[in-house]
This record gives structure tokens, sequence and C-alpha cells, in this order.
């Protein structure tokens, strides 16, 4: 089995964490690849007696997202600050790099492996790190252990169909319904298939927008500017509960026939978030997100991408004070458009061309 190397070394690194908990911190708005990731590394971690909590900072937003952790039953933790890791001394990463931007994890807990599928500027530093961005998906990855007896599946019962499903959906969503999907995206979906609970991996799967997407959408193409192959547009002030909105537009405005890259915007609490999707080969989402937006005095990126999608959170910082919604859109606003010209130079004349045009 390829990667099985891999294989027997996470076995070697989590092993060795059984005095104290560890903690499954998920980046970002959990997605069924990052929870179905969590659940396989979990399972993983209860073959080698380490006890493990799956946690998460921000809510989940997409509704199906939503609906596949309560269908499954799913249990995870949602943390607001440092005192909430407190009790854990170990921690994992899966579908992500690095840890989520707005809560500082204890210096005292051991990073301890990292997995994920997201093209990366730089490499993360612990004891385990499996990146692998010639695969769709970070449940793929996992299935490849799973298969080679990590983590297996071991009677069909009801732990064994919920994380098989939550994988496969998660590869599924992840590969756009397999449209991008490689060789091991496909053998990994097929080793997970057969555990899958087919009738609630159907009702996952119903895909429903809501009317707050909806009227995001209407905004991005009230505000859309295009330059060349390029598309950018704003949503305004998206609701937490509700932030996918703005990746569903982004999915939307590439369906039209002359844009092969766009940029959607938007405010979502105390931070600006985008989503990037191409179909062009020559753009790279990751590199666009570094060269756009940088990195925090950390040296953690804002933005990162892999091979058709990307994503940044800018902080609002003293931004976030202004009383007046209209004035804060509109520096949020310049803010991205002098960010995003630093890779589409062509924005900033547009830009230019806009406010001339309004004098």
């Amino acid at each position: 089995m390829a990667n099985t190397t891999k294989r027997e070394e996470l076995e070697r690194v989590l092993a060795k964490a059984t005095d104290k908990p560890l903690v499954i911190l998920l980046g970002g708005h959990p997605d069924p690849d990052a929870i179905g990731s969590a659940l396989a590394h979990q399972r993983i971690c209860e073959q080698l007696g380490v006890t493990a909590t799956i946690a998460h900072v921000l809510p989940l937003s997409r509704a199906e997202n939503r609906a596949l952790v309560k269908v499954l039953n799913i249990s995870m933790t949602r943390v607001g600050e440092m005192a909430d890791l407190q009790e854990f001394g170990y921690l994992s990463l899966v579908d992500a790099s690095a840890t989520e931007s707005t809560i500082e994890v204890p210096k005292d807990i051991q990073m301890l492996s990292v997995v994920d599928h997201h093209r990366l500027a730089t490499m993360p530093k612990a004891p385990f790190v499996d990146i692998r961005a010639d695969v769709g998906a970070t449940c793929t990855i996992y299935a490849e252990y799973m298969e080679s007896g990590l983590g297996a599946f071991n009677g069909g019962g009801r732990a064994d169909s919920a994380t098989a499903t939550a994988m496969f959906f998660g590869i599924q969503t992840d590969t756009d319904d397999f449209a991008l999907s490689t060789p091991a995206d496909f053998r990994a979906a097929a080793y997970l298939k057969p555990h899958c609970d087919a009738e609630a991996l159907s009702r996952v799967a119903r895909r429903r927008m809501t009317a707050e997407t909806m009227d995001a959408l209407t905004r991005a193409l009230h505000d859309l500017q295009v330059i060349r192959d390029f598309a950018i547009a704003g949503v305004g002030r998206v609701l937490p509960a509700n932030r996918d909105a703005i990746p569903a537009a982004a999915d939307y405005i590439m369906r039209r026939e002359d844009i092969d890259t766009v940029l959607v915007y938007g405010i979502v609490e105390g931070r600006i978030d985008g989503s990037l999707r191409t179909n062009s080969a020559s753009v790279d989402p990751a590199a666009f997100m570094i060269n756009a937006f940088g990195q925090d005095a950390q040296g953690r990126p804002y933005g990162g991408g892999r091979a058709d999608k990307g994503g940044f959170q800018l902080p609002l910082g003293i931004l976030a004070e202004t009383g007046d919604e209209d004035s804060l859109w509109a520096m949020v606003r310049e803010v991205v458009h002098q960010r995003v010209a630093r890779v589409i130079p062509e924005l900033a004349k547009k830009r230019i061309e806009v406010r001339d045009k309004s004098t």
C-alpha cells in the first residue's frame, strides 16, 4: 500500500500521547472534509489509547454541514478562548496547516500532527506532517491510513458508518461531486462506500440555498467588476451562520462564460472573509492569496488555497469600531481592491476610472 511509511510514522507519533488528552482543532468554518478527517483522526487516536476531542472555533455555516453533524450525531466542542483549551496537552490539525487565527492556543500544548491537502507556501513544523496537494481531499489521505490498518473499520457498527459517511461526503464536496477527483480520491471513495449509511448520505447531500445566500448572490452580481477574465465582487455583511454564502456566490459567478477566476468577499463578524475560484491553469490560488494578502505578525498567511480554490481572512481591527455601516463597507472594499491590485494591476486602474466618472 502506498504511503505505508507515513501511516507507521503517524502511529508512532500519536502512540506517545497517552498521558494527556489531545484536541483536534478545526480551522475556519468546519466543512465536510475537515469533519470527516477529524472523525478518522479521532478513531485512530482511540485505537492507540489516546483521548481525543474534536473542537472548532467558528460556527458551522452551510446548511448541509449542519445537517451532516446532526444526522450523523457527531460530537464536536466549540471553543472560544484560550481557557477552553487548557485541559489538553496535545494538538492535531486536519485539513489545515495552522491553528485558527481567532484563538490563541496555550504555549504548553504540543503540536503533534498536521494532515492537509492544500498547497502551502511554507511547511508547518510538527513531529508528523503529511501534506499532499496532489489529492482532492484530506479524507483521501485518512482513508489510505485506514485501509492500511490504522483506524480500520472493524464490524459495521454505528461509529463505522458515521465516520465512513462523513469521509465520503468530505471527498465528494471537496472534489466538486468527484468532477475534480484524482485516482487516489476515487480509490478512497471506493474503500469508504461499502461502510457508508446510504440514507444518511442522501439526506446530507440534498443541498439547498438559503434566502440569505440568494440575497448575498444578488449583492455580488450588483457589485461585480470584470477585468479581462478575472472578476471581483463584494457581498457586504454576512452573518457567521451564513458565511458560506460567500463561496456559494463565487461558485455561481464562475459559471459566466468569459470568466475563469473570481474573488468574492464580505464582512463576517470582525473580519473580512473571501473566497477565490478558478479554472485557469496559470492561476495558483495559494500563491495568489500570499501575494495579495501576505502574512500576519506570527508569519501565518492570511489566505491559502488548492488547485482550483482559495480563501482569505483579514481582521478588521479598529475598522470594526466604525458605527457607520456604509463607511465601513467603503473602507473594506478599498482595502480588498488595493490588496488584489498587487496581483491584478489593472484593478487599480479600474478603480481610478470609476472615481473619475463619479466626480
